[in-house]
Parts: structure tokens; sequence; C-alpha cells
């Protein structure tokens, strides 16, 4: 097998900048170059008599003014065209190829990530289409729903925990036995004053409160009123820093929102919300404070349709600016009847609130009797037996005097009837008594008109 030289010139030398295409061109090159290698080794070795000059004794080539290198490869000629490698018609790679491979991996990476996107979102459908649509961060809340977020930490769980003996040791172990609400309505450095119902505290050996973060602390008792049944304890401030701000309850009218914030049924709902609106003003509403089925006093209250129940006694009914306009405290129980709620005005709790925490309680005048009203006389035979008018249908009946009272000193007796107060009518003793607490203190002199032994006279009685 004969070898022989290939002389390739630079100048001629391109390379694709493709190399995928250049297949073809190459093996032409290629087969172009083994015809020239049968030529005459003379031919190829010297340059023509006209393209060379003598000088000296060396014949050097002056016609090719390009700078050519030959390189020499040693080719075997066979019959059959061998296949062409690249690498052996291309005597070097171009110096930036070896880095060509570093532009593919962004190209990777991002096909990677998107096949990634698209898997996520092929394999969970059922779970995209019932994921229920998010509120946007920036939504502006409602009336309602910023009243709540701004009062609801100043409510508060309120526990009545009494001596109960254990049947294991029999010695008194305090037991909560009962569960109320309450509201912060005041700070000082040391303390936060809270509201709450005074039948939610009573006869308590001591009093647990449930913070809105969940924190269970003791309270004190700083006074409490038994007829407008509210209490105000206070506990230590620790982080509270906020309390509810109270309504002008005067200015409040029929329709407007209500909201009742407290713990019904027991701590587990502490912090329920419930709404309504405002359905009525200045309800007299009587109310059996000793549980003998009589009614004892007549409360002034706001009537509510919000969900009140047992638990939420003690709790705020606030406005949508978020204000205090009352303190929940009873609502109506009766099979055929929904949605009547009641709620201590809030001037009157202000009132209230400042006298207890001052006077720990509310100073009262005492008159020194018991009386119940006519009306409880059924039988007429026992009406004539009293010698009264038969147009007498309103007015309290005394049944007892309390010995050195006001009401002795002034020469009441039993049997007698107190038909006016300072020339107002009587019709009840819940009245009676309303107007005796509410418009008249210790010291007062009060003229009633009284029949007594088939007469009418008026008769001065100083309150002590």
């Amino acid at each position: 097998m004969r070898m022989s030289k290939i002389t390739i010139r630079k100048k001629d030398y391109f390379r694709p900048k493709r190399r995928f295409k250049h297949h073809e061109e190459e093996a032409e090159a290629a087969e172009k170059s083994i015809e020239e290698s049968e030529m005459d080794e003379s031919e190829i070795d010297e340059p023509a008599a006209k393209d060379r000059e003598v000088i000296g004794d060396t014949s050097v080539a002056v016609r090719e003014p390009v700078v050519e290198e030959t390189i020499v490869h040693e080719v075997p000629l066979v019959t059959e065209q061998p296949d062409v490698d690249d690498e052996d018609i291309i005597p070097h790679k171009n110096e930036h190829s070896k880095f060509s491979w570093l532009y593919l991996i962004p190209a990777v990476l991002f096909g990677i990530a998107l096949m990634m996107l698209v898997n996520l979102f092929m394999d969970q459908p059922e779970k995209r289409a019932d994921k229920p649509a998010e509120r946007p961060v920036t939504e502006t809340l409602t009336k309602t729903e910023q009243a709540v977020k701004d009062t609801r930490s100043h409510v508060v769980s309120v526990v009545n925990m009494q001596k109960v003996n254990n049947l294991l040791n029999e010695s008194a172990v305090p037991t909560e036995v009962g569960i109320g609400s309450g509201v912060i309505y005041k700070l000082t450095d040391k303390d936060a004053y809270i509201v709450t119902n005074f039948h939610v505290i009573k006869d308590a050996a001591s009093i647990q409160v449930t913070l809105a973060d969940h924190n269970k602390v003791a309270a004190q008792v700083v006074g409490g009123d038994m007829w407008t049944d509210l209490a105000v304890i206070k506990v230590p401030k620790g982080s509270i820093s906020s309390y509810v701000k109270f309504a002008d309850s005067d200015k409040i009218i029929v329709g407007q929102t209500a909201i009742a914030i407290g713990s019904p049924l027991s701590q587990t709902f502490a912090g329920s919300v419930s709404q309504g609106i405002i359905s009525g003003l200045n309800r007299s509403v009587p109310v059996d404070l000793d549980a003998d089925g009589i009614y004892d006093w007549e409360s002034n209250v706001i009537q509510t349709d919000a969900a009140i129940n047992p638990g939420n006694s003690g709790g705020a009914l606030v406005n949508d600016k978020g204000e205090l306009v009352g303190i929940n405290a009873m609502k109506i129980s009766l099979d055929n009847v929904e949605g009547i709620s009641f709620a201590i005005p809030s001037n009157d709790v202000k009132k209230i609130t400042a006298l207890l925490e001052k006077e720990h309680h509310i100073v009262r005048p005492e008159l020194g009797l018991k009386a119940d009203d006519i009306t409880s006389l059924q039988f007429e035979a026992v009406k004539a037996q009293l010698g009264l008018p038969a147009d007498m249908t309103t007015g309290i009946i005394i049944t007892t005097i309390e010995p050195g009272s006001a009401a002795e000193a002034a020469g009441l007796k039993t049997k007698d009837i107190i038909t006016q107060l300072n020339g107002k009518k009587i019709d009840s003793m819940v009245q009676f008594r309303k107007e005796l607490y509410y418009d008249h203190q210790p010291g007062d002199t009060l003229d009633l008109t009284v029949f007594s032994q088939g007469h009418t006279k008026h008769m001065k009685v100083t309150l002590k």
C-alpha cells in the first residue's frame, strides 16, 4: 500500500459554524485530496519553474505571497473510499468549542423547572379546585369585622369558684360552680378593672378570670350591687394594654347594629360573637332576685335580638364602632319566645362602676318595711275586711314593720296601704322600690299618701 502526502493551505480552510451541516462538504474535500495524492510526487514537492527563482545555490518560490503551511498526513491508498472521520480532516478544533456546553446548562435547568411545574398542576387538579379563595391581605375589613377585632380581646371569662365538700376526704375544695363573662373597662399602673354581672360572682369563694390570651389569673372583688346586677373585679395588669370605650347609650337608636361577645355555656366557646340589632329602648323588665317567685326589682334595659346564652352574662354588647353600649344581663327563656335578650345600658354601667370603685357598694336609703301589691289580695272578702274603697286598684300593702326603722318612727303600721309617693301614683312594689332607690338618698324626707283604717292621710318619713 503506497503512502502519499496531502498539502492543505490554511487560507483555504474554513470551519463551518454548525458542525452537523458540514459532513458532506468535508467528504467531498477528502475525496479530492485522495485524487491529488495520485499525482506525481515531483509535481507536489517541486513548484513550477516559472514560479521559482534561483538566489545563489538556493531555489526559492516567490509566486505565492500568502503564507501557507504544509501539513503531512499519510493516507493509505485503497480501492474503496473509507469513512471520513471529522478528526482526520480537521487538524485542530476551534478554541471556543470546549466551552459551548456551558450554554446548555440554563436551558436544561429551565426545562426541568418547567416540567416540575406542569407535573404539579397535572397531579393535583382536585386540590386546586377545592381550595377556597383567600381574601387578599390588603382588603379592607367591614365595620362589623373591625369592631369585633378591636373589642374581642377586652372580653374575658369569669369563673365562680365555691367550696364544695369532697366525698372522699370531706374537705371543702374550690370548685367551679358557674361561668360568665366580663369586660375590661379601665387600666391603672397595676390593675385592670373588669365589669360583670353581680349574679355571676354571687357567693364566690374565689374568682378566676381567663383572659383573651388564655392566661388564667385570680381576681379580686372591688364591689357589687344586687339591684342593678353589676359588679367590679380587678386583676393584675400584666400584658393587658387596652380596654373598651363607652358609647353614649342615650344616643343609640332602634335598628342599629348590636354585637354580643362573651363565653356562652363554657370556656370552650370563649370569645364567641353574635350579631343582631337594637330591638327596643328603655324596657322595664321585672326581676326575681331571691328566686321566691315574686318580682323584687324592675330593671331598665336595652332589648336586642343578638343571641345571648348562659355564660354571656356580664359580656359586652357593642356597636359597629366597637364601643360598649351595654352589659348583657338576661334573656326571656320560654319555649315560644326567640330573640328577646336584654343588656344594662352603658350610661348606667358607667355611673354604677364609678360608685363601686369608690364605695365598694351602692348606698341606698332604708325605709324599714316589707310590702306586697294589693293585686295579691285575691278575694273580695279580704278587701272588704280591710275596708278598701271599690275604686282602689293600685298601691302596696305593708306586711312587716322593722323595729327601730324609719317606717316605725313615722307611725306606719301593718295593713296600711301606700298609694302615692311625693304625689306620684304607686302601681306596684317594684315601682315603689325603684322610685325610692333611684331618686332618693339617706336623709331625704318622703311625703307618703296612706290609706289606714278606712281613712286616707299624708305622712312624713325621713329615710335612714
